[in-house]
């Protein structure tokens, strides 16, 4: 006779099924979650991982630790790290403020009240624009004061958007963005900070504005990546990459300022200065509509204020290349000239003296230069077979290890060694000569540090902080983390 169960007992038990089986069902469904995996593991016949039926590994079990963010994948080292860049003043690197520069050849050096003599109430200013690589900027600004600029007439536009980084000292000598303003100081610059990073065309304006501001009817402004000269040595017959057929008014102009410009120490000798302030006396006296005057295109332009205010100045949102076309265009539909004219020697680089006080003609210096990014030696190879612009022999100076000591010949040297530099920066066409831009690569840690070959975050869409393993300190040193 089967014995009849209690009902009581019968509701238990399939009260007590049923709950097993909505636990079991409940973590199943959230088997990856921490709380579910935890109840899994003290389930001996689920977490028996000596059991007959379980031949993986613990690790290999279908319920897997939690995802999580999961940690950046950094960047590999650079293959071929460029080597650090050194101060190309090394007497101004290496001595105490108090130290002044070397004199300027006697005869470059500026009469203060030279721009009376040509008509001028005040000096105009020479802008020259700075976002990244020092070395290059200080070889300009050097250059152009041993020319004879004056020093107090050149204006530095730091552009790099660190703010107050460099003032304070805060970023380092491999840093893109890296200024010294001591050594400006020292050398008796000016430094003006725009308050944000620009655009080439948003630069531009600023340097009109600058203008407007300190009423200048007039300014020049250069580009970084020159090295100037004054015609020392008399009439200069070499061909440049950058320079153009110059525009002249007449013959005695045409002997005045291209084929027959006196010698330094010659009657009527001028320096690069002297004949940019003859330039505006010239084009004034002239009664010209006019908006730019060019020497060797942009590389060193005089600036007519009125003509880029009347054509409503430059086009942001035509930021970098082709700027200029937007200008030059609006400038000729409006009836403003724009002339190519000579006042002394420019060369387009991208490589770096490697001693600047070659340019105070120390006899002690052997003039020469470096590449701050070079190719490797089969990338050069490649490249001299098809070179248009040719180096001469030893183009980096080195030869001219004797006789030096004249004024004249030491002269001559430096010449050549910008001819060279030219050269080389235009040795394949157009495709090397911005690789100077990139000759820097430190500054991690720094602020406001960028890396220009990386990702700054790596990933896709505004949760970084919530759903990513990043830190702070991690910003462009990441590989992206979706496909």
């Amino acid at each position: 006779m089967i014995a009849t169960m209690n009902p009581r007992v019968s509701r238990l038990s399939i009260l007590v099924f049923c709950f097993l089986g909505l636990t079991f069902g409940f973590l199943y469904a959230y088997r990856d979650s921490e709380t579910a995996t935890r109840l899994l593991k003290t389930i001996p016949i689920i977490n028996d991982t000596n059991s007959p039926s379980s031949n993986q590994p613990a690790s290999d079990n279908k319920f897997s630790p939690p995802k999580g963010p999961q940690p950046p994948k950094y960047k590999p080292p650079l293959k071929n790290p460029l080597p650090p860049i050194v101060d190309p003043f090394p007497l101004l690197a290496t001595t105490s403020k108090d130290v002044l520069p070397p004199p300027i050849p006697a005869y470059n050096v500026p009469h203060p009240d030279l721009h009376l003599h040509y008509g001028l109430a005040r000096p105009p200013p020479l802008f020259i624009g700075f976002t990244r690589q020092w070395p290059m900027l200080l070889q300009a600004v050097v250059s152009y004061i041993t020319a004879g600029w004056p020093a107090s007439g050149i204006y530095v536009v730091e552009n790099t958007g660190v703010h107050n980084s460099n003032r304070a000292g805060l970023l380092s000598l491999q840093n893109p963005f890296f200024l010294n303003h001591t050594t400006l100081e020292r050398l008796g610059v000016n430094v003006i900070q725009t308050p944000v990073l620009l655009n080439f065309a948003q630069m531009q304006n600023f340097f009109l504005d600058v203008a407007y501001q300190e009423n200048h009817e007039y300014y020049f402004y250069s580009h970084q990546d020159v090295l100037v000269f004054s015609f020392e040595d008399g009439p200069d017959n070499e061909r440049r990459p950058g320079d153009r057929e110059w525009d002249v008014y007449d013959n005695e102009d045409r002997k005045a300022t291209v084929t027959e410009p006196p010698a330094a120490g010659e009657e009527g000798y001028r320096t690069i200065y002297e004949n940019c302030l003859r330039e505006i006396n010239t084009t004034v006296a002239r009664k010209e509509r006019w908006g730019f005057r060019w020497f060797q295109y942009d590389h060193l332009t005089l600036v007519n204020r009125a003509a880029l205010e009347a054509v409503g100045g430059w086009d942001s949102m035509i930021p970098y290349y082709a700027t200029d076309c937007d200008m030059n265009g609006k400038l000729g539909m409006d009836g403003w000239t724009m002339k190519h004219r000579r006042a002394g020697i420019i060369n387009d680089v991208s490589s770096v003296m490697t001693d600047l006080e070659a340019l105070y003609r120390n006899p002690a210096v052997v003039p020469g230069f470096k590449d701050p990014n070079p190719l490797s030696p089969d990338q050069e190879e490649a490249i001299k077979e098809k070179m248009k612009w040719k180096l001469k022999e030893g183009a980096d100076g080195r030869k001219f290890n004797a006789n030096t000591t004249g004024p004249k010949e030491y002269f001559r040297i430096l010449k050549q060694v910008g001819l060279d530099m030219g050269a080389h920066k235009y040795r394949d066409g157009d495709h090397q000569r911005n690789r100077w831009q990139k000759s820097q690569q430190g500054g991690l840690g720094e602020p406001y540090y960028y890396d220009p070959e990386g990702e700054k975050w790596g990933h896709k869409g505004c949760d970084i902080a919530e759903e990513t393993g990043l830190k702070l300190e991690d910003q462009w040193r990441v590989e992206k983390d979706f496909q």
